[in-house]
């Protein structure tokens, strides 16, 4: 039985990463606002997805104990 290739090239090229950008090649036109639309989408999601998850959890009020602890704290290093 043949197996396939499996240089580095051939493996890049299956995975679908020969158009990745090496250092000291000139940009693509278009490439910088295609991945700064990326980069903006992500961030929405990203930041919808954490609202989501934790401003349930910000929005509870700083419990007593541990407002006495700083407090006490501060007051430890004033002294």
């Amino acid at each position: 039985m043949e197996r396939p290739a499996t240089s580095p090239s051939f493996l890049a090229a299956a995975m679908g990463k020969t158009d990745q950008k090496k250092p000291g090649d000139p940009a693509k036109p278009g490439t910088e606002q295609e991945d700064g639309a990326v980069d903006s989408a992500f961030d929405l999601w990203l930041r919808r997805g954490l609202h989501q998850l934790y401003d349930t959890v910000a929005s509870e009020p700083i419990p007593e104990a541990l407002l006495r602890m700083i407090e006490e704290d501060r007051a430890a290093k004033e002294d």
